[in-house]
């Protein structure tokens, strides 16, 4: 965010402020810095921050307030003795309007318009609530008018709000709001669990009441059980008029308080709350007025609207943020909060339970009824849509409801229009059930279902905002359901926003749901995976590096391309390992900037190989469309193993859960897992971030013990099939093994499995039988003829039949390592017939002499001769002159230096340093060097014809003795005893090498210190620092010397002598004393301190290296094996015929290339198999059952265990809590208890099947009054009287009397509401103003006649954009921006020529006030035209097509004993409500023909448009209209309405009554509609306006059912 500066004035304003503290008189205390004023020494001010807080400066620029600018005094309720101070309409005391000019002193009109205006906020900053923990959040104090796109700006930018994925609006009850203690819970547990799972917003009243003071305690429990340091995000929106204590939050310097001291009292005023203490941010919305509550509401609704546009922040799946309502308990403001969101298409949850408002409406949601019904749409298509319907009964109970809850008396028709309009968008309802069995922890699952219920048609979307939610369990539950089909790709691009947002369970659930990564994954995907890192993340800041190394900078774009990644790759793995981006030229020379833009970058320029891989791949440069590279794809995959490079995305972005899951749905899985552990091995030396650094290795070895644990299943398995992994060259992998990649990795773990050292052994001891011992061996190798008799080799066969096939894993034959084969021939398959084979004499002696093992006892014999003439030279024959022996050493040391550079040569890296790099790794090829290199230079001074050269030729190559006889303990390491002992010591060293450097502290700082005194004032020379420390480094191994200084002779102190060295210096007096002390001091600190230190260091190194003796053994041998197996047959010196031999093959191959053309040899360590795709088929197998058996273990873990005992613990819990609220109590005052529907809803079948059962109980009961009668005329009846049979049918008939009484009157009661409805025009007082977010001034029912005073009405005025455009349909004068003398241009209460308007009422004369019509009816809360084109009353005519409604056998359909009544319905566009045709009439026109066009338009469409059907049915049609009956005239319930302008119509009824017209009529609905169709008339049919009450005039007057 940009930093603003301040203005000028505010400054120079600022440093006005400035001055010394005064006494204002009454013990207040004026601040020295500023003009506010301190109550308290809590209130005391905060420090200037205008000139360092960008948040105040920018506050102070954009954030508004608004402030009450004219006194018009209001009149007292109380004497002046009670209220001393007048009160002015806006709230506020005459004491608090001073500073203002008063333009009026008595009674008058006060409006926020022209009596309040706009000016800096003086209350924002952060709000530290007292006596909460210190609780602080962030507040503002902004104008109701203020411009939502500020307000976001706020939120997002000053503030630093993260986007939500979710807006949880919660509404309800603000005061007295009670839930039981588990019911409590369970809402603040479910809430919490939704907002923290889905990132949600919480948006409520923010007060400290009510459900706002639930939420807030939610908000704080969670935070102190949270684990996370993530706060949940509670905004509180609230009237800053009726905040408690609001004056200590304001700053009048305007530059906000950091932090206001907040207090919550325990005394609360009647007309004021307190805020929360556990909300995060607060918008206090101020129209000017104190103590008016529901200021905020419209402001909020515009807010949620504003962020309800925001999309989320989820990539290009990106969806528009969700809101989602939640209402608990409430009032009548309740109530028209979620008609007003119904109406936005905002999904409602409604807490059933919670009580009042919620409970209202969630009854008559479950009591209502749906019916499904065929309408024609636009297109005259037939299509299914359905209906909510209302019994009577209902809606009765529902206005008792009103009546008796809500205390409502006067407002029923208002409350019963809204609730029946939010039942007409039943599917954006959702009813969770708080006290029911199922409660405990679902709150969360019905808010997400009520969104994705929203979009119940867009699938897609709805997997969106799963995806955004991060909610799994919705997306299993409601998305990937069993009827749903998933074509091929379409879940391709969703995808890549999971993986991108480290969706893990999504991801898997694609794969499950048919998507596939070789399809999936093209470049462009790959690549705009590697494009979208954060930049805080290290894959990031490596990727850059990368680039800037190894791209030339006119090569070089703003995109990572796939070269970059292969060579951070190499890096990361070694030079050893070559990755396919680098091998293959089709992912070199991609041109990312076209793949990623659309088009080229115009520097890249790559060469004819560039452009034709570019052009193999994506054609000539052009923009490559969806279906074009779906087709590509369908033939050559860009990627034939995907899984593997998603899991390498994923480990190198170190998403250690996403890598897992690729991993496990790829190949290769050995060496998938070793190269995701070396990655990150080489990655934590690339951070210095400790805790990122602990991660990563913990990730790590979490993939070591994966390829450990399927390497020992495969060896469980089958022995051969598991080694022949490990050498099996790798092609997707580096072209690489799996124990060359453990090697390079350090992976000693991994090498020092069974399997591993069962493959070194068997190469150790090439083609013989590891059952030779080792005397065996000496012999042969001494006495070699013996080898062909008592040598021992591997058994070999010859197939004679094909490979069997492929056995189950639980039938494989295993394979000892007794019987392993011929490495250089696959022998995997068990054959059905094999026959034995034997050496020839030369294989034999070739093979004894190819071994390892004898190549090693050969190279020892060698090495130790040696050793022995070596010593013999330097002991016996080292003379000036030259001999024959030393020529001989000279040659011999040759030799061993080219197989050194054999080895640097061979190596399995590319480049010569990588090569070097990989060679000086080996600490004995170090040793090797520095033996190379003192032997030379021994030799080169040898050679030197000086006495003193001989003479430092002789150290030289004495000190090269010494190391050559160093380098034999390589040779030790082959043995299992000797081999540890030698990584201890090597670790001992390096722990003496930084004890040394303790050790040098106390030894330098003494050595000085003892000198200084004993001789001081010692002559500078090179000789001072010998004798300086020789003496204390001497001490440490006991040798004290304390005679030299306690009883010196043969000393002076002469300085002359002993600077000429004649005698000695004699130590001083007081280093006699001194010395000594300081001596026994530094022997107590090294020799018994610092050297036991080193003691217990070498201990520790010890017993760590004592217990993992055998896998440090086992990793030694490896290179020890691969040394010598690499070695040529021939040890020094004679070795250097093998050399001869391999230099003249290097230079022939130079030189002939086509010559030595061969394929490329396999060797132990790295072989390709001709099975090669069974053995990978087979590992597979071994990791998928090794996953299965992993997570079969997971479950029978002790922490699953007890994380079930402890859910199924909770959910018993649960019961016994809700067995002891179900206990009777004993009854209490309280809100009366809600009705029970008193309709029995049961199936038709069900219904049915009763009804028979009736029948067959009173053919039953006659039966036996039959057979009673009988008895007794032959007198065989009991002396008893005969049981009292009762008639049935009777009966039956009297509950079907009094039913019918009962619907009658209900019926009855529903026409008086529909009634009183049209009165007191119910619709036109409901908010917002239709097509808009214009709230109407709240009017009851009793104000709503115009003779009845009501001095608070304050009218919004509102004229819609589109009439205030003049259109052709509407009046061109304003007459509201008029003056008053100007008002008379129009002509009311008759026909206005000019403008030619029938301005006439169907009433009557209306009142005409200020030059301004006056509704007829009453108020409406709304002032100005609306929607309406016309001052006055605006003409409309409304028709009312009937028939009668007939069955299949053309009889008239009966209810209640009445026949039903068919009307043309049609569905408006704009609020979805069903509705009669009709339309505006103009001046001068016949109302017959208006219905008639309107009828045609609306109901018809384009049909007459069908020249046939205009024949066919035109006649019939003028015919019906002839035969109309006007039914109403007059004033119509419109929500269209407004004080100034109204709709009055002329209703007709055409009927037709004998059906012949009307019922083979077909409808289409018209371009204003959504569709048209046949409704039956009824009271519990919703329709528009007051169309309802026409419908029942309609059928009182055909003695039809209504």
């Amino acid at each position: 965010m940009a930093k603003v500066s301040p203005t000028p004035d505010l400054v120079k304003e600022t440093m006005n402020t400035i001055e010394m503290t005064t006494d204002e008189g009454d013990g207040r205390r004026k601040s020295v810095h500023y003009h506010d004023i301190a109550i308290s020494a809590d209130n005391v001010g905060s420090a200037p921050t205008i000139f360092s807080n960008d948040e105040a400066k920018w506050i102070q620029r954009y954030v508004k307030m608004r402030c009450c600018t004219a006194f018009v005094e209001k009149p007292r309720d109380l004497p002046a003795e009670v209220i001393p101070d007048a009160m002015c309409f806006c709230g506020y005391p005459k004491s608090q309007h001073e500073n203002i000019n008063r333009r009026f002193r008595g009674m008058g009109k006060w409006s926020k318009e022209s009596n309040t205006t706009a000016a800096t906020t003086n209350a924002f900053g952060e709000i530290e609530f007292v006596g909460y923990g210190g609780n602080i959040g962030k507040y503002v104090r902004v104008d109701v008018d203020s411009e939502i796109e500020t307000i976001q700006k706020l939120m997002m930018k000053v503030w630093g709000l993260e986007k939500p994925n979710l807006l949880i609006s919660v509404t309800g009850g603000a005061k007295n709001f009670r839930l039981k203690l588990r019911l409590k819970e369970v809402f603040r547990r479910g809430l919490m669990k939704v907002a923290q799972s889905t990132g949600a917003w919480i948006v409520t009243g923010g007060t400290n009441t009510g459900v706002m003071k639930h939420v807030g305690e939610a908000v704080r429990d969670y935070g102190l059980t949270s684990t996370t340091t993530n706060r949940v995000t509670a905004i509180g929106i609230a009237t800053w008029g009726v905040i408690q204590n609001k004056n200590k939050l304001t700053d009048e310097r305007c530059m906000g308080s950091w932090p206001a001291r907040y207090r919550i009292e325990k005394e609360q005023n009647r007309s004021e709350c307190f805020l929360d203490p556990n909300h995060s941010h607060f918008i206090l919305v101020d129209n000017g007025t104190q103590h008016k509550f529901a200021v905020e509401i419209p402001f909020r609704a515009k807010l949620e609207q504003a962020i309800a546009k925001m999309k989320t922040d989820t990539g290009d799946d990106a969806v528009l943020i969700p809101v989602v309502l939640l209402v608990l308990e409430g009032g009548p403001g309740t109530l028209e909060t979620t008609h007003e969101a119904l109406r936005n298409n905002t999904p409602v949850v409604l807490v059933k339970g919670s009580g009042r408002a919620a409970d209202i409406l969630c009854y008559a949601l479950e009591n209502s009824t749906v019916e499904e019904k065929e309408v024609s749409n636009k297109k005259g298509v037939k299509e299914k849509r359905s209906d909510t319907l209302l019994e009577p009964a209902v809606k009765v109970a529902i206005a008792d409801m009103i009546k008796q809850n809500l205390q409502m008396d006067k407002d029923q028709e208002k409350y019963l229009t809204i609730i029946f309009e939010c039942l007409q968008k039943r599917d954006l309802l959702t009813v969770f059930e708080l006290d029911s069995k199922q409660s405990s922890r679902d709150i969360d699952i019905s808010i997400l279902k009520a969104l994705l219920k929203a979009n119940k048609n867009q699938v897609m979307d709805q997997l969106k905002l799963a995806l955004a939610w991060n909610r799994i369990d919705v997306a299993k539950s409601e998305i990937f359901t069993d009827d749903k089909q998933w074509p091929t790709g379409s879940l391709d691009d969703i995808m890549l926003s999971a993986i991108q947002l480290n969706r893990v369970d999504f991801v898997d659930l694609f794969l499950d749901n048919g998507v596939s990564l070789r399809e999936f994954l093209t470049k462009k995907r790959l690549l705009q995976l590697y494009n979208n890192i954060p930049q805080n993340n290290l894959l990031y800041s490596e990727l850059k590096k990368a680039k800037a190394k190894f791209q030339s900078k006119d090569k070089r774009t703003k995109y990572f391309s796939l070269n970059d990644v292969g060579h951070l790759i190499q890096e990361l793995m070694g030079d050893f390992y070559l990755p396919r981006y680098l091998h293959f030229a089709k992912y070199r020379y991609l041109d990312v900037q076209l793949l990623l833009e659309g088009k080229s970058a115009p520097s890249v320029s790559q060469g004819l190989l560039g452009a034709a891989a570019v052009a193999t791949d994506f054609g000539d440069h052009t923009p490559i469309n969806d279906t074009q590279e779906k087709d590509v794809r369908e033939h050559t995959p860009d990627f034939p193993n995907a899984a593997q490079e998603l899991f390498l995305w994923s480990v190198l972005m170190n998403r250690q859960e996403m890598a897992e899951l690729f991993w496990k749905e790829g190949m290769d899985s050995i060496a998938a897992a070793l190269v995701g552990y070396s990655l990150l091995k080489a990655m934590i030396a690339r951070t210095d971030d400790t805790e990122l650094a602990k991660r990563i290795q913990c990730q790590a070895e979490e993939f070591n013990n994966y390829a450990i644990a399927v390497l020992c299943e495969c060896y469980g398995s089958d022995e051969k099939k598991a080694q022949n992994l490990l050498i099996r060259e790798l092609e997707y992998w580096g072209h690489t093994t799996c124990i060359l990649i453990a090697v390079e990795a350090n992976n000693r773990e991994f090498i020092s499995q069974t399997a591993c050292q069962s493959l070194l052994t068997r190469i150790w001891y090439g083609k013989l039988s590891q059952e030779n011992k080792t005397w065996r061996l000496l012999t042969c190798v001494l006495c070699p003829p013996l080898l062909l008799t008592l040598m021992k080799f591997e058994k070999r066969y010859r197939r004679v039949e094909r490979q069997a096939a492929i056995t189950p894993l639980n039938q494989q034959n295993k394979v000892s390592s007794k019987e392993l084969q011929n490495p250089d021939v696959d022998e995997t398959p068990v054959l059905q017939k094999s026959t034995r084979q034997h050496y020839t004499m030369f294989q034999k002696i070739f093979h004894f002499y190819d071994a390892p093992v004898v190549k090693f006892i050969h190279n020892v014999m060698s090495y130790v001769i040696f050793l022995a003439l070596y010593s013999y030279i330097l002991v016996v024959s080292l003379q000036p002159t030259w001999s024959i022996e030393e020529y001989f050493l000279i040659f011999w040391v040759f030799t061993i230096f080219t197989e050194e550079i054999r080895q640097v040569v061979t190596s399995s890296s590319t480049s010569i340093i990588a090569k070097l790099q990989s060679y000086l790794t080996d600490t004995w090829n170090v040793v090797d060097v520095v033996t190379i290199v003192l032997f030379s230079l021994g030799m080169i001074l040898r050679a030197l014809p000086y006495t003193d050269t001989m003479e430092a030729a002789r150290v030289i190559l004495g000190l090269n003795l010494v190391s050559f006889f160093f380098r034999i303990l390589h040779i030790f390491s082959v043995h299992k005893e000797l081999g540890p002992k030698l990584v201890m010591i090597g670790r001992m060293v390096r722990d003496l090498t930084f004890f040394v450097i303790i050790l040098m502290v106390f030894i330098v700082s003494y050595a000085i210190a003892a000198y200084a005194i004993l001789f001081p004032n010692s002559k500078l020379e090179w000789a001072l620092i010998k004798n300086i420390l020789r003496r204390p480094y001497w001490n440490l191994y006991g040798e004290l010397s304390l005679n030299e200084i306690e009883d010196a002779v043969d000393c002076t102190y002469n300085e002359t002598l002993y600077n000429a060295g004649t005698m000695d210096r004699c130590p001083s007096a007081v280093g006699m004393v001194v010395v000594p002390i300081m001596m026994g001091v530094y022997m107590l600190m090294c020799n018994i301190l610092l050297l036991n230190l080193l003691i217990a260091m070498f201990s520790y190194t010890f017993q760590k290296i004592q217990d993992n003796t055998d896998m440090h053994w086992y990793f030694q041998r490896y290179s020890l094996f691969h040394e010598y197996y690499s070695r040529p047959l021939l040890a020094p010196p004679i070795i250097v015929i093998s050399h001869a031999s391999l230099l003249i093959h290097y230079i022939g191959r130079q030189c002939c290339k086509d010559c030595y053309k061969r394929p490329k040899a396999s060797t132990a360590f790295r072989r390709n198999f001709p099975n090669e795709r069974e053995l990978i088929q087979w590992e597979n197998v071994i990791a998928d059952t090794y996953f299965t058996r992993s997570e079969v273990n997971k479950l029978e873990t002790v922490e699953h265990k007890v994380k079930t005992t402890s859910m199924r613990i909770e959910t018993l819990v649960s019961k016994v809590e809700e067995i002891q609220e179900q206990q009777p109590i004993a009854p209490s005052s309280g809100p009366v208890a809600m009705y029970h529907s008193p309709i029995a809803k049961m199936p038709p079948q069900l219904e049915k099947r009763l009804g028979s059962l009736e029948e067959q109980m009173a053919v039953t009961y006659q039966a036996l009054d039959w057979i009673i009668q009988s008895l007794k005329e032959h007198n065989l009846g009991a002396a008893a009287l005969p049981p009292i049979i009762p008639d049935m049918k009777k009966k039956l008939k009297e509950e079907q009397r009094k039913l019918e009484k009962q619907q009658d009157h209900e019926r009855e009661i529903v026409q008086k509401m529909i009634k009183k409805q049209i009165e007191i025009h119910t619709h036109c007082r409901i908010s917002p103003y239709p097509g808009s977010s214009t709230p109407r001034f709240p009017v009851p029912d009793e104000k709503v006649p115009w003779d009845i005073t009501y001095p608070d009405y304050e009218p919004v005025r509102y004229t819609s954009p589109e009439v205030e455009g003049k259109p052709s349909w509407a009046d061109s004068l304003d007459l509201l921006n008029l003056p008053l003398g100007s008002r008379d241009a129009m002509h009311f209460n008759r026909y206005d020529k000019e403008a030619k308007v029938d301005r006439q009422s169907h009433h009557g004369v209306y009142r005409v006030e200020n030059g301004l019509p006056v509704n007829p009816r009453g108020r409406t809360g709304i002032i100005g035209q609306g929607l309406l084109g016309h001052w006055g009353p605006n003409h409309t005519g409304d028709q009312i097509v009937t028939r009668w409604k007939l069955d299949e056998g053309r009889n008239k359909v009966k209810e209640n004993f009445q026949p039903v009544l068919e009307f043309v319905a049609v569905q408006r566009s704009d609020n979805k409500m069903w509705a009669i045709p009709g339309g505006f009439c103009d001046p001068g026109t016949d109302v017959s023909n208006v219905l008639q066009a309107e009828f045609n338009e609306e109901a018809l469409g384009d049909l007459m448009k069908d020249e046939n059907y205009k024949k066919k049915n035109l006649n019939k049609l003028k015919d019906l209209f002839a035969t109309g009956e006007k039914i109403y005239k007059g004033y119509v319930d419109d929500p269209r309405n407004t004080d100034n302008a109204w709709i009055e119509t002329v209703c007709v009824n055409y009927h037709d009554e004998e059906g012949s017209t009307l019922h083979p009529f077909r409808l289409k609905a018209g371009s204003s509609n959504d569709a048209a169709t046949w409704q039956t008339v009824s009271s519990k049919f919703t329709v528009y306006g007051t169309h309802s009450y026409f419908l029942s005039l309609v059928a009182k007057k055909h003695g039809a059912a209504f």
